[in-house]
């Protein structure tokens, strides 16, 4: 074995044709991704290059790029900036095609026309390509960021709100007043607890209490809303006297508030809902008011003046003009209370009623009637007999109206001659009044003796005034429902007298002008029931 040590071997490029010359191509070999127009480089350049260009030492690397850790004082400094840079890269639409193309060949390794779509070929237009320009907008980044921002600060506003927020409803607090009865804007009451058919028999006290659950305000509601200070005629029908309704509707241009006495029956109610339809005059100024009865005659069930009461509850007016429905006006009262609207007001508002006469025929058999719509035509009928004054309770042209006074006048003039049976067509407040009593099934007069007694003054209309047409109904009422009427409402009187005596008393009114009336109807029931309780007796 030899000693001699082996000579070193000569270093040799692995290209055996390498060139030092600037000009020389052959045998050279080219990276794969470099251009076809390349120039040589000088060796000392690129030893300058590489110098220029030099890395910098790992531990540099390493020192600058080191990543912050949670307890780095600038740790938030670093987070903010990370933040910023998202934000900038959502609403730069450049920067996600510029880093792509960053990353893709410059050069065609093919020629074009040879390339397919994959590799860059030529390719069809996308019918998407509206959505991908909008998807790179900057506005619609911009709407996208500000709706995630308010999207998080509103789940934030209510998860906070959950939190802090009382498991008592705050509605319910010390200074909690109940206020609503039906009207849905305002504050919530406790009446919205109570079933219908409680605060329906709340209000009508007399009537059984499974009719007044099956009472039902506005069934049918005018399309058209009056105004508060319009008139609205009060009135109660039957299917029977549906075309005593349409017949008022012609003669009467403001609101109607109508109780509807019906039993339940499916074809009933579709055939009245069909006739209100069909009506346009009806459908627009009628309010239809629903009361189902077993009993399709009237009955202590719920009695007429129950159903009087409700049509007058819910009427859209400040004012109300209850009459049956067989009665028209053939003036225009509306166009009166208008022209004299200041003074009416005035004496509506202090509790008083004005009263509207009735006129009618001697015969009520004939099917056609020759209405006069002028009080000088009227008073020629009267003249002739072939019409007459109209008071329930007396006979023609005598009642408490007073024809005599009425030919001559040409302003308000009170009722002189007042009774407790007396029952006119009046306008009143529909707030003010007292309501009708509901223990008599069907008692106009019960209605207008409490007014009286609490001080109201009736004044006739001079100009105005109604016609009274034949009935298309009877009356239902038995011999015997109107001896028990009778009966009540002589107990009725003397009730009334004392209780409405002791109530201006209690109020410091008995000594003035507005107990005039009942201490002058009254005297004698006062002086057996109130001696020495109600004042000093006349």
């Amino acid at each position: 074995m030899s000693d001699a040590i082996p000579s070193p071997r000569p270093q040799h490029s692995r290209s055996s044709s390498i060139s030092k010359s600037a000009r020389t191509h052959s045998h050279q070999r080219k990276p794969s991704n470099s251009t076809n127009h390349l120039y040589a480089i000088q060796e000392n350049q690129k030893a300058d290059m590489m110098d220029t260009f030099s890395p910098p030492p790992p531990t540099s690397i390493n020192s600058t790029m080191k990543k912050p850790t949670p307890r780095s004082s600038s740790s938030w400094r670093y987070y903010l900036n990370l933040f910023h840079r998202q934000v900038d890269s959502l609403f730069d639409s450049s920067s996600s095609s510029s880093s792509s193309s960053s990353s893709l060949p410059t050069g065609p390794l093919l020629p074009q026309d040879k390339h397919t779509t994959a590799f860059g070929g030529p390719a069809k237009p996308s019918s998407r390509g509206w959505l991908g320009a909008l998807a790179r907008s900057t506005i619609v980044r911009f709407l996208l960021f500000l709706y995630v921002v308010f999207s998080i600060f509103l789940s934030l506003h209510h998860l906070w709100t959950w939190l802090t927020s009382e498991s008592v409803d705050a509605r319910f607090g010390d200074g909690w007043i109940p206020q609503r009865t039906y009207d849905q804007d305002k504050t919530y009451s406790v009446m919205d607890d109570m079933t219908h058919g409680l605060k329906m028999s709340k209000m009508f006290t007399k009537a059984n209490y499974d009719t007044t659950d099956s009472i039902q305000p506005f069934w049918l509601k005018a399309s058209e809303t009056p105004a508060t200070d319009d008139i609205s005629l009060v009135t109660v029908i039957t299917p029977g006297t549906w075309s005593e309704l349409e017949r008022l509707v012609d003669y009467w241009k403001g609101p109607i508030s109508v109780a509807l006495h019906m039993d339940h029956t499916v074809e009933s109610m579709t055939a009245i809902t069909q006739q209100y339809n069909s009506n346009a005059e009806i459908s627009k100024r009628v309010d239809i008011h629903l009361s189902e009865s077993a009993r399709p005659n009237l009955s202590v069930l719920l009695p007429r003046n129950a159903e009087r009461n409700l049509a007058r509850l819910f009427a859209q007016t400040d004012y109300v003009m209850e009459m049956p429905s067989n009665k028209v006006p053939t003036t225009d009262i509306r166009r009166t209370l208008e022209t004299n609207k200041e003074m009416f007001d005035a004496l509506l508002r202090a509790g008083d009623v004005l009263v509207v006469p009735t006129f009618g025929f001697p015969e009520q058999e004939s099917t056609l009637y020759k209405l006069p719509f002028s009080k000088p035509r009227l008073l020629e009928l009267v003249g002739e007999n072939t019409m007459f004054l109209l008071d329930k309770h007396w006979k023609p042209n005598t009642g408490p109206t007073d024809l005599d006074e009425w030919k001559v006048a040409s302003t308000l003039y009170p009722v002189k001659r007042y009774d407790f049976h007396y029952e006119p067509i009046v306008i009143e407040s529909k707030s003010v009044q007292p309501w009708c009593a509901e223990r008599f099934l069907d008692s106009r007069s019960a209605c207008l003796f409490s007014s009286y007694l609490t001080g109201g003054e009736f004044w006739v209309l001079p100009d105005d005034y109604m016609v009274e047409l034949p009935e298309t109904e009877k009356s239902t009422l038995s011999a015997f429902d109107n001896v028990i009427e009778n009966r009540l409402y002589a107990k009725f009187y003397w009730e009334q007298c004392v209780h409405h005596a002791r109530q201006l008393d209690a109020l410091g009114l008995w000594k003035g002008k507005r107990s005039q009336h009942i201490r002058t109807q009254c005297s004698r029931v006062i002086q057996n029931w109130g001696k020495g309780l109600i004042g000093k007796p006349e």
